[in-house]
């Protein structure tokens, strides 16, 4: 399962990409491609780092622009997490999945081109990026609020935020969450001409 907003668009041949990965690992419930963006007329412009995703790095404020356009799901999982989408959030909608997703299953990056963000003046997240932020933040802190470690993760979320928001220490930081290799991260997919898609640590 996956969605696809109406002006963004799916890179040739990433159906397969998506159907073989779930068929060689029946183990991986959620996945999301290396980020990328079109312009208004729906040239690629833009080709992200693959970043790797964990819960607790989410909730305490890395990398939290899953990009939607990259990212399907098994409809097991889909069921598991409430199989609904909270229709009020109409700019982060998206988000508030994902935090129910984080509770059930790792999100396994998987190096390939899947679908990407077409950037317009008229994109509601765009427009409205300081709103987004907020709605993400009450997000999260509802959702650290059902933890039993609570006081902790709301102690790292609020040093991360009072870090991030610095201008030299807040880039290193960022670095840091982002690419600090951690053991609650899953592999990386990537595709083997020989042996086809394989895991990497």
């Amino acid at each position: 399962m996956g969605w696809l907003s109406a002006t963004d668009m799916l890179h040739v041949g990433s159906l397969f990409v998506v159907a073989s990965v779930f068929m060689r690992f029946p183990e991986v419930e959620w996945i999301t491609g290396i980020p990328t963006y079109f312009n208004e007329w729906g040239m690629t412009v833009g080709v992200g780092r693959l970043p790797r995703w964990s819960r607790a790095r989410f909730l305490i404020g890395a990398n939290r622009y899953i990009q939607q356009e990259s990212t399907f799901w098994r409809r097991s999982l889909w069921e598991r997490a409430g199989g609904r989408l909270d229709a009020s959030l109409t700019m982060a909608g998206d988000f508030e999945l994902w935090v129910r997703f984080f509770r059930h299953a790792q999100l396994y990056s998987v190096n390939a081109l899947i679908g990407g963000f077409r950037v317009h003046r008229s994109s509601l997240g765009l427009a409205n990026i300081n709103e987004c932020h907020r709605i993400h933040d009450q997000i999260i802190r509802q959702e650290i609020q059902s933890l039993r470690m609570r006081r902790i993760v709301f102690m790292l979320y609020n040093l991360s935020k009072f870090l991030l928001g610095l201008p030299l220490l807040g880039r290193f930081f960022r670095a840091v969450l982002y690419r600090l290799p951690g053991p609650d991260w899953p592999p990386i997919i990537t595709y083997d001409y020989e042996r086809g898609w394989v895991m990497v640590h």
